[in-house]
């Protein structure tokens, strides 16, 4: 596992030409080209910087397949608060990007057909080819996508009760009245794929940070779990490796 110490446009810019290249690679036939990728804030200047190449024509996006991580339910898609919609207005549309290259959960699904809708995304993702590059937040609490502590390692896409401590955090829509319930790619989905990346921004996620690279492996800390991954790369600013000490940082 590598810590790269970066700051939050450093760390963009890093992360943008790695996708770049897993493109470029993808065109070579050399993987699938698939991406799993995040919301929130933590991803916003990667997406500022894959506009900015998208828009000067630096990235070729005729092998580009994205799966999100996760959406709230119920939800539908054109809700403001939707992570389909945060993604229309961050990448999707700015990339103009197909339909076909694009793999949503949706929020929408009658709650008796959510475990079908669950496993049919996992046979998408692995019809795509697999995921070449996982790009992943990390909660506070440690979750990885919506994989709330005591998840278990090889839990798959499925819905999901949300914790206290998620709903409380900044930014999530209607704090403790809003959605209790989401669907999200599993801990073992997030572990197959080839090359992943933890993107950690300020001292809120110094803890998780901590855990991951220095803690033991835990199910009440799930970023723990990448511990097990060979392929592992993390992305933190200054803020988010107070925690660490300093041989670990390098």
């Amino acid at each position: 596992m590598r810590l790269l110490q970066k700051s939050v446009l450093a760390a963009a810019e890093v992360m943008a030409d790695w996708i770049e290249q897993h493109l470029a690679d993808a065109a070579r036939g050399s993987n699938s080209g698939t991406l799993l990728l995040p919301t929130g804030s933590t991803p916003l200047p990667l997406y500022a910087a894959l506009r900015k190449r998208g828009a000067a024509g630096g990235l070729n996006l005729e092998h580009w397949r994205s799966f999100n991580l996760d959406e709230y339910w119920p939800c539908a898609a054109e809700d403001a608060t939707s992570f389909r919609s945060f993604m229309e207005r961050e990448v999707f549309s700015p990339l103009e990007l197909a339909p076909n290259k694009i793999g949503f959960l949706s929020g929408t699904v009658p709650e008796e057909d959510l475990a079908a809708h669950c496993e049919a995304y996992e046979r998408d993702i692995v019809a795509a080819g697999g995921i070449a590059l996982a790009v992943l937040g990390v909660g506070v609490n440690g979750h990885l996508a919506f994989n709330e502590p005591g998840s278990a390692l090889d839990s798959r896409t499925r819905a999901v009760e949300l914790t206290p401590s998620t709903r409380a955090q900044p930014g999530f829509p209607g704090g403790l009245h809003g959605p209790s319930r989401a669907l999200t790619v599993g801990l073992g989905t997030i572990l197959e794929a080839q090359h992943i990346v933890v993107l950690a921004h300020g001292e809120a996620k110094a803890k998780a940070v901590f855990e991951l690279l220095q803690g033991e492996p835990n199910l009440d800390w799930p970023v723990t779990c990448l511990q097990k991954h060979e392929h592992v790369t993390v992305l933190a600013d200054a803020d988010a490796c107070r925690w660490l000490t300093k041989q670990a940082r390098g």
